[in-house]
């Protein structure tokens, strides 16, 4: 009991936890990359030389990385699975680069503007939003039904795994806060903007492939995650924000062990970068559920499983990647849970402990 009141305690308390994915040191440095960020060329779905399935510019499509073309076919087809090799060629037909340099040029425009008051920043930020999502012509269709197409599968529609393509929404709807005392959109804009990502979630979590991953034990569902709750509360749907925060909590006790370590994530041909991939995503819901009064980082399941315990686990790997005992495939830098470990201590920092 004592373990579930921990998970609740913070409840109608004021958090200490900036509202935002960014601490402020981070869009400190997310601004600096302004001028950069301000010479991009606005690119969108339509950009694309090959339409989605559908036949439709406006639908996002991308390609699964890790699938190639069966030599024993002579068409290649269906695709066989290659854990950790890159299809870098088939990946680059569909919209994957498209929407990932939209979220991160975004999220440090809105960063320029709330650290400096940079207009111009501002400006451009509401040119990025509004053709991804408010022009008729250029603007995304809300779902990702074409999203990491397994050519030869499923009748060339998507799957599950897609779901991690929009990961960078949360990014999105977090620079649209950041962005709310800016120049970069007009009240009208911001409502189409609003309703695109209502009609979003309602695709998300209603979506056949979108309910599958919900389900995902591994990273994915941390994933589904760490960019469902942020949009519910962007949206105003705390009470839905709720639920799949206690969701993820779940999740996270299924996933690491008493010890701290990930199986589903460890036995990855690459095994400590997808056990730190996962836990970046849970810990975005730890900073989104705090903001609703619940703390996740605290909890402790019953049969000893914890964020913390799994932070641990992958701390004596940081200094020294290459020591890691089981498989990992693609070298890692020194460091490379710095900043897991920085956002670690800022939860013991801000969020109090359960009594």
């Amino acid at each position: 009991m004592k373990k579930v009141l921990g998970f609740l305690l913070l409840a109608g308390s004021a958090l200490a936890l900036p509202p935002y994915l960014h601490t402020p040191a981070e869009l400190s440095a997310l601004a600096a990359g302004a001028p950069a960020a301000l010479k991009k060329v606005v690119t969108t779905v339509v950009d694309k030389q090959v339409a989605a399935p559908s036949g439709d510019r406006h639908d996002y499509v991308s390609y699964a990385r890790y699938w190639w073309p069966d030599p024993a076919k002579p068409d290649g087809l269906p695709f066989i699975s290659r854990d950790g090799q890159h299809n870098r060629e088939q990946v680059a037909r569909g919209d994957r680069h498209r929407i990932g340099e939209f979220c991160e040029t975004v999220d440090t425009l809105a960063a320029a503007w709330a650290v400096n008051r940079d207009e111009a920043a501002a400006r451009r930020a509401g040119e990025w939003l509004r053709a991804w999502f408010v022009t008729p012509a250029t603007r995304m269709n809300p779902h990702l039904e074409y999203a990491q197409v397994r050519l030869g599968h499923n009748k060339n529609q998507g799957n599950p795994s897609g779901m991690l393509d929009s990961r960078g929404f949360a990014n999105v709807v977090d620079a649209l806060r950041l962005l709310d005392d800016s120049p970069a959109l007009t009240a009208e804009e911001k409502t189409a903007i609003r309703s695109w990502f209502g009609q979003f979630l309602d695709w998300f979590t209603t979506a056949k492939i979108a309910v599958a991953e919900r389900k995902a034990k591994n990273n994915h569902g941390s994933w589904y995650f760490a960019q469902a709750v942020p949009i519910a509360r962007y949206l105003g749907r705390d009470d839905l924000a709720r639920t799949l925060c206690e969701e993820s909590r779940a999740l996270f006790c299924q996933q690491i062990q008493p010890d701290g370590s990930q199986p589903e994530e460890i036995r990855r041909v690459d095994g400590l970068g997808y056990s730190r991939f996962n836990l970046e995503a849970q810990f975005q819901v730890v900073r989104q559920a705090a903001g609703l009064g619940l703390d996740l980082w605290h909890y402790t399941a019953p049969h000893g499983a914890s964020l913390r315990a799994a932070l641990d686990f992958l701390r004596p790997y940081n200094a020294a990647p290459e020591k890691w005992p089981h498989s990992q495939h693609e070298k890692l830098k020194p460091g490379f849970l710095d900043e897991l470990i920085q956002q670690a201590a800022e939860f013991d920092r801000t969020l109090p402990r359960a009594s």
